[in-house]
């Protein structure tokens, strides 16, 4: 990301004038986390109310500061931001979220949307435009990257059945064939037609090719 502090975001209200925005900032790497923490800090209508590093926190923290904006990094320890994201919508529906990602998926911006995220970016993005953007959020209006939204659809859903995704899944874990089968009460012969087929319908040679297509479309 970068931070270019010599640029104002947008005009920001001056201190004591509107109402302050209560950001939670939610960002497991710590230069990351203190350097946005700096930048927020410069604007008069941003309080970072917490800053904290493992999505475990992050229920309790929403409860104790009641945050206006939620800045999440999509990649968390013990829980990831696509999986916050409906728990923080059923803990406080006020709360807007705004998911970060440094190597964003096409699936993950999908769902995220589809989940109703209020805002999705790259992390690679100028200060003064990640301000601009929470002001947006805060506001009301759902600002989602516009690269990263052509990206989700071209992809499209995924073209694989429920069941040859559930098996794709299982083996990315590591499970063999058998194991994927007494998993999923099916004979082992069962299952590597699914993932044949799985292999056929991404155009992948091999289990590994296909379970790297599925995940990097966050299919899986």
């Amino acid at each position: 990301m970068s931070f270019d502090t010599t640029q104002p975001a947008l005009p920001a209200p001056v201190k004591g004038q509107g109402s302050q925005i209560r950001v939670l900032l939610v960002e497991d790497h710590v230069l990351l986390r203190t350097a946005l923490q700096a930048v927020f800090s410069l604007e008069a209508d941003i309080e970072v109310v917490a800053a904290i590093g493992d999505g475990a926190e992050v229920l309790s923290t929403v409860r104790r500061t009641a945050p206006d904006v939620v800045v999440l990094d999509i990649h968390l320890p013990t829980i990831d931001g696509l999986g916050l994201l409906p728990l923080i919508q059923a803990a406080d529906p006020r709360v807007k979220v705004l998911l970060l990602a440094s190597h964003p998926r096409p699936g993950d911006v999908r769902r995220a949307i589809q989940g109703g995220v209020d805002g999705f970016q790259h992390t690679d993005l100028a200060s003064e435009r990640l301000i601009a953007v929470i002001r947006k959020i805060r506001a009301g209006e759902r600002v989602v990257d516009p690269q990263l939204a052509i990206n989700a659809m071209m992809h499209g859903e995924s073209p694989l059945t429920a069941r040859e995704t559930e098996v794709l899944f299982l083996a990315a874990g590591g499970r063999s064939a058998p194991e994927v089968a007494r998993a999923l009460h099916l004979s082992p012969g069962a299952v590597r037609n699914y993932l044949s087929a799985a292999s056929a319908k991404l155009g992948a040679s091999n289990r590994s090719e296909a379970i790297r297509i599925a995940t990097d479309k966050g299919w899986i």
